[in-house]
Order: C-alpha cells, then structure tokens, then sequence
C-alpha cells in the first residue's frame, strides 16, 4: 500500500511545514493537527478510475519544481513530491519510528463522502491502521485503550478502489464501535448530538432485508450496515468499474442499487441505531 509515497504527515511547527503550507495550500488539502500537532499534506482526488494510489491529476514534475523553488533540498523534492500525490499510506516525518499510520486524507474523505456531516463522529486520533500486512484471516477492527486498531489483508484487491473499499468496511466498525459504548463514551459532537448506544446486533453482512420499509422500526444489524457503507461508497464512484475491483466487490444485494440513495440509507440507518434525529431512506435502483 503506498509504497513509492504517500501522504504527508509533519509537525505542525516544524521548519519544513512552514515552508510547504504556504506553497501548496489552495492546490492541496492542508489539514493542521491531522494529529495532534502534526500537518497533513495530500490529495482527495476520486474522479479517476482509482487503479493506482498516485493521483493522476498531480503534475508531480511541476510540483517538483514548486519544491525546489520553496527551497526544499533536490534530493528531498521528487519523495515529498510523490507523497503528496498518493491516497494511501503515510509518509510520517512527525514520528518516523510509529508501527501504525493514521488514516490518508483521501481515505477519511471516502468514509465523508457517504456518511456526511456523521463522520465526524470517528475521531481521526482515534484511529490506527496497521502498516503490515496481514497474510491470513480477515480485515479487522479492535478496540485498545479507546482506539480503534486496523488490521488489513494483503489480498483486499490490486487496486486503491478495492483496498479503500476494504478500509471503508472497516471504518464503519471503528465509528459504530467507539460512538456505542464498545470503548468509554467519546465526548459529544455538538453538530450530531449525543450518540447513544448501538441498537443492532452484529448479525448478517446482508442489508437487503434492511432496505424493506417493514424493517424500518428496528436498527440495521452492525455487520449489514458497515457493507452498506462500503458499497455505496465504491457505487458512487463513476469512474471506476467495480466488477473488477475484485471478485464480489458489491454485495448482490446492492448490485443494481443507486449508490447515492445507498449513502443516504447508510446514514440514515446508523443515525437511527446511534440513537440520532433520523429519517428514513427508500433505496431505488440506478437511474
């Protein structure tokens, strides 16, 4: 994942992201205490065919230049230059030694990209993936003192879209696990409101009997929800051919589903099991 670059993560205060902010911000996203006390540098870029993890639309030669001319040292311009480009992984100049990495700014911008406003319910500090990969068993989210720890295999597909995918998955876990009481009680988001506990079970990946009006009156089972969100996720994004993301990349339950009313369902349905103002979502197939 990442291997050749990724993004870029350094103190707040250090003497090189005093140089790149002014540089780069208003072309890049510029996130100031992505952690706290470290900048992040990088690109959302979701309009290609998300095959590679380098954003097509960056001119990393040119931005080469813009380094150089920041006075960035020659050696140093085509490695920050390739980290700002890629969507996965982490380039971490604020703690080099770290084991884990926090999430890219493209990939919180998927999990934002369907669940809105309610994303801000997963606290980026709160979350850590795995640099290695894991060779056998599942994806996985645990949770240790409050955080929500990642774990990824290595055959999640041979593309970003089908990796991301695989972290979307993921994520809705650490949302739904660190909001409902798997951890202590996260302070409260004023601009959501108060979360309350999880009401659905883990249950079935299957959310098409979750789609039915008759099944509105009760939670969405965690497992079915956090499919949704993935997939709706990987639906929405048009330029991508999802059928060969890798092989089941979407639930046959969502096969033939507009993936923006999927989104609206998904937040729709982990409001109405966090306890939230909600309402309720009717999923139509694709326009």
């Amino acid at each position: 994942m990442g291997m050749w670059g990724c993004m870029l993560l350094l103190p707040d205060a250090a003497p090189l992201a005093r140089t790149l902010v002014p540089v780069l911000a208003g072309r890049f996203v510029v996130r100031t205490n992505w952690l706290p006390g470290a900048t992040a540098i990088g690109t959302l870029g979701d309009t290609d065919s998300l095959d590679e993890p380098l954003d097509p639309a960056v001119d990393r030669a040119a931005l080469v230049v813009d380094l150089l001319r920041a006075t960035v040292p020659s050696k140093a311009a085509p490695l920050l230059a390739d980290a700002i480009a890629d969507r996965e992984g982490v380039l971490d100049l604020d703690d080099p030694k770290r084991r884990w990495r926090p999430l890219t700014l493209f990939e919180h911008h998927a999990l934002v990209d369907v669940l809105g406003e309610l994303a801000g319910l997963l606290p980026i500090d709160r979350v850590r993936i795995d640099r290695d990969l894991q060779q056998r068993g599942l994806n996985h989210c645990q949770f240790v003192n409050h955080v929500a720890s990642i774990r990824l295999l290595g055959t999640n597909g041979t593309t970003l879209a089908g990796r991301t995918h695989a972290l979307v998955h993921e994520l809705g876990h650490a949302l739904i696990g660190l909001r409902a009481g798997s951890t202590p009680a996260l302070p409260p988001f004023e601009s959501v409101g108060v979360a309350g506990s999880y009401a659905g079970s883990y249950g079935s990946p299957d959310y098409g009997p979750f789609l039915r009006e008759e099944s509105f009156d009760r939670p969405c089972d965690e497992e079915a929800l956090v499919h949704a969100i993935a997939d709706a996720w990987l639906l929405r994004r048009r330029a991508v051919s999802w059928t060969r993301t890798w092989p089941g990349a979407i639930d046959a339950a969502g096969r033939d589903l507009d993936g923006d009313d999927l989104a609206a369902f998904a937040r729709f349905r982990l409001a109405q099991g966090l306890g939230l103002p909600h309402q309720p979502v009717i999923v139509r197939t694709k326009r």
